[in-house]
């Protein structure tokens, strides 16, 4: 029966043992570039009082980073509240 040397690292056997090593794109989130083109459209809509909750809907699914996200989702919870009038 042959071993592995033990300083050498085994191979994963799936490519799921890898998904915290992919790059936020493959994983299907926003690149930093994307966040940060986002960040400054919506910062402009903001300052020109235009509607912008359709753009956090679409952007939110996309953000990886827990504290930008509760931050959008909190945008988008005070733009909801504006669109609707409450």
């Amino acid at each position: 029966m042959t071993q592995e040397p033990q300083d050498e690292p085994k191979e994963p056997s799936s490519a799921a043992c890898l998904a915290h090593e992919a790059d936020d794109a493959y994983m299907g989130f926003a690149t930093k570039a994307e966040i940060a083109a986002f960040l400054k459209a919506l910062a402009e809509a903001e300052n020109a009082g235009r509607p912008h909750g359709e753009m956090l809907r679409k952007m939110l699914p996309k953000v990886r980073n827990d504290g930008l996200h509760r931050e959008l989702s909190a945008k988008l919870e005070a733009q909801e509240s504006v669109e609707s009038g409450t």
